[in-house]
């Protein structure tokens, strides 16, 4: 009988990976098809030759675009990104059973804005952070004993405008989450090019300023759009929407404050097609820094990090990728899975151990606008 393994985590320890290589593993799928009953896909890794496959499906969310994962793995939690009218969208916390990975809702609560489309977990796992796009705001949600959701304690409007007269006509809220230490909160936000930067009080959930730096300016129009901080708490990673960059930033954990490395295209210096990058994710050795990019040339391309966090393109990997909104990499940096938004697919990369580039593994799995995938 073979041995499943579930483990629902991006971040892996490094006991976890001395362990014996698991047959397989499981992952959570998060969709924008708001027609779907069942939106939320538990699936399964085969880690012999990366086959992926459908284990269950479950209901009691709305296009639940974007997943987060308590510390302990126990609870999961989704946006229900709809984009009403009313400030009443919302987010859902659900319980795991972590022997099948099955889940049971738990309830739900008002997102603090419009169009939700981030979500990530505290450290402590004591407290949800909820970036709202459509509305320009963050929220902070105490999270119960019982893994339910409380009302907001905290909601920030963002404010201000980019450039972009089309995209950043106000704040756009893309990405919220704690640093590592859980000290600092940072929201990308696309509207205003800024990473705003703040200090996270863990006893009432409060947000306030950075004092050393409320706020970190990208290059104006660029649309910051989400980051990934590297294992070692020194460097973050983030992609830029609008002008297609990714920046190597260095990260100074005692004082949460942010500085440029380098900045460099997603593509080919030469590419002058429409380029709209979306997720970034980074290896679990640390090495390797990749980014997705949607448009003309649909795409995951993969960075070499340096020893002083400064990044280098190696590889623009598009076979058999279509508007890639989301990929993960499993916690044994084995395999790299593409959600394909427009493409209605999973899609499976072998990661080279040696240079982390990317090659087809020939498995694919046929899911509605898959748009988060979470181990």
């Amino acid at each position: 009988m073979r041995s499943i393994l579930f483990i629902p985590l991006i971040l892996v320890s490094c006991q976890c990976r001395r362990a014996e290589l698991p047959d397989r593993i499981r992952f959570y799928v998060g969709t924008s098809d708001g027609s779907l009953q069942k939106p939320i896909v538990l699936c399964e890794l085969r880690m012999s030759d990366g086959h992926v496959s459908v284990v269950d499906s479950f209901g009691g969310a709305r296009s639940p675009s974007y997943l987060a994962l308590s510390p302990d793995r126990k609870y999961l939690y989704v946006v229900n990104e709809e984009y009403s009218d009313v400030n009443d969208d919302s987010v859902t916390a659900f319980s795991i059973d972590i022997s099948t990975g099955n889940l049971k809702l738990i309830n739900s609560q008002p997102s603090g804005g419009t169009g939700p489309c981030h979500l990530s977990v505290h450290p402590s796992g004591h407290f949800l952070f909820t970036a709202n796009y459509g509305s320009g705001t963050i929220a902070a949600h105490p999270l119960n004993n019982d893994g339910s959701l409380a009302s907001p304690c905290e909601v920030i409007q963002h404010a201000g405008k980019g450039p972009d007269t089309a995209r950043q006509e106000a704040a756009h809220a893309h990405f919220i989450t704690a640093d590592p230490r859980g000290k600092y909160v940072l929201a990308v936000d696309l509207g205003i090019d800024k990473i705003m930067n703040y200090l996270f009080d863990q006893a009432s959930g409060h947000l306030s300023p950075n004092p050393g730096q409320p706020f970190f300016s990208t290059a104006p129009g660029a649309g910051p759009r989400h980051l990934a901080f590297h294992p070692s708490g020194k460097y973050l990673y983030l992609v830029n929407e609008l002008n297609g960059n990714l920046t190597a930033c260095s990260y100074d954990p005692e004082h949460g404050i942010i500085k440029e490395i380098n900045t460099l295209s997603t593509l080919e210096e030469d590419f002058t097609g429409h380029n709209y990058p979306a997720a970034v994710r980074m290896h679990p050795g640390g090495r390797i820094v990749y980014a997705s990019n949607r448009g003309d040339r649909n795409s995951v391309s993969v960075f070499r990090i340096s020893d002083n966090g400064a990044v280098e393109r190696i590889q623009v990997q598009d076979q058999n990728i279509n508007w890639p909104r989301d990929f993960n990499i499993d916690p044994y940096g084995k395999f790299l899975l593409v959600a394909n938004q427009q493409g209605n697919s999973i899609v499976v990369f072998r990661i080279d151990a040696g240079s982390g580039k990317l090659a087809p593994a020939g498995q694919q799995l046929l899911i509605s606008q898959p748009t988060c995938i979470i181990f």
